[in-house]
């Protein structure tokens, strides 16, 4: 849960409250020290939240539901970040 009152992205804040469920994974190496975190929920049913949650009867939000347009569409060009393109898999020992 919560309230999107700063950007997320390219995507102006809204001021709208969302809920969605997520799941997070965390993971350890022997000697307790957390080496990853993973965390997975549904990006498009939160974004539907945050731009359906704006009153279009209201016309000062039509200009923050454009802003809102053009932010998702200036991501969704995008490609996946670099750093998550050269990964190294994990060793394990026996």
């Amino acid at each position: 849960m919560g309230t999107h009152l700063g950007p997320l992205g390219a995507i102006p804040p809204t001021g709208s409250q969302f809920r969605v469920r997520m799941t997070a994974y965390f993971i350890f190496d022997a000697a307790e020290t957390l080496v990853c975190e993973r965390v997975y929920f549904d990006s498009l049913s939160m974004l539907k939240q945050l731009v359906g949650g704006l009153d279009m009867k209201n016309p000062k939000n039509w200009v923050l539901a454009a802003r809102c347009l053009k932010g998702l569409l200036s991501m969704s060009g995008e490609g996946p970040a670099e750093s998550l393109l050269r990964t190294t898999p994990p060793t394990f020992e026996d």
